[in-house]
């Protein structure tokens, strides 16, 4: 094989390997799943480092998606957020609060950060772009599968779980239909969340969320009405967006 072609390829199976929860790999789990020998795969692993396809985190030296690699995907998305319409309301409304702000947008079988502003010292929010699957546990991602079919609730339920959806969080994501907002403390952060767009569909695909630290100062009424009224400005300038249907089915 054409020794170009082979590397190519590696590389894309390095990277798709990457893909997969959980999101960082170590250098042995890297040269097992890709049956590489160790010199084989330092030399892959510090191209694609240099090209950023992959980088290595300082903290725990395990290598993960870089940013290009996470780029790209995004830009083949064919529906979700450009960070650009909404990056500006986040901004503002973690300044107006003084607790760190996000969007977060559905895709299907995660969700993404897709703007975000971080105040110093305050809560830090995952990666932009970076697929989370904690939907359980994770106030946004409880609102956004409120808003989803069934049967695509179920799913995601039975393939990141292994368990039927609890009667418990079907009157959880009820009661977030009803009321059109979340709030709730999730161990050291009190979360607020609301919907951005199409919240009468069932198909709701963005929310706002501020995640404050309860050792700072909360006004939790003060709060959700500054997450309210950011979630009526992003809307705004999200009118109009195009989508593109959500296979709910076959989405995996």
């Amino acid at each position: 094989m054409n020794s170009s072609l082979a590397t190519g390829r590696r590389s894309l199976r390095l990277i798709e390997i990457l893909a997969e929860p959980p999101h960082e790999k170590t250098f042995s789990e890297l040269a097992e799943r890709m049956q590489l020998s160790g010199a084989s795969l330092t030399r892959l692993l510090k191209m694609l480092v240099d090209e950023k396809w992959v980088r290595q985190r300082q903290s725990n030296g395990r290598y993960a998606l870089g940013f290009r690699t996470l780029r790209f995907g995004h830009a083949l998305r064919g529906f979700g957020l450009q960070s650009a319409q909404v990056q500006g309301v986040v901004a503002s409304l973690a300044y107006n609060v003084s607790h760190s702000a996000c969007v977060a947008a559905y895709q299907g079988n995660c969700y993404v950060i897709v703007a975000k502003t971080e105040i110093h010292n305050c809560y830090h929010f995952i990666d932009v772009f970076a697929p989370n699957t904690d939907w359980i546990d994770n106030g946004m991602g409880q609102f956004l599968l409120a808003h989803q079919p069934v049967k695509a609730v179920e799913r995601i339920y039975h393939e990141h779980y292994g368990i039927s959806v609890p009667e418990a969080h079907w009157q959880g994501f009820e009661k977030i239909r009803r009321e059109g907002q979340l709030v709730r403390q999730e161990g050291a952060i009190a979360r607020f969340v609301a919907g951005i767009d199409e919240p009468h569909t069932g198909q709701l695909r963005n929310v706002i969320s501020i995640a404050a630290l309860n050792a700072h100062s909360i006004n939790a009424d003060e709060i959700m009405s500054q997450v309210k009224s950011a979630a009526a400005d992003a809307s705004r300038r999200l009118a109009g967006r195009q989508y593109a249907p959500v296979d709910y089915e076959e989405t995996s």
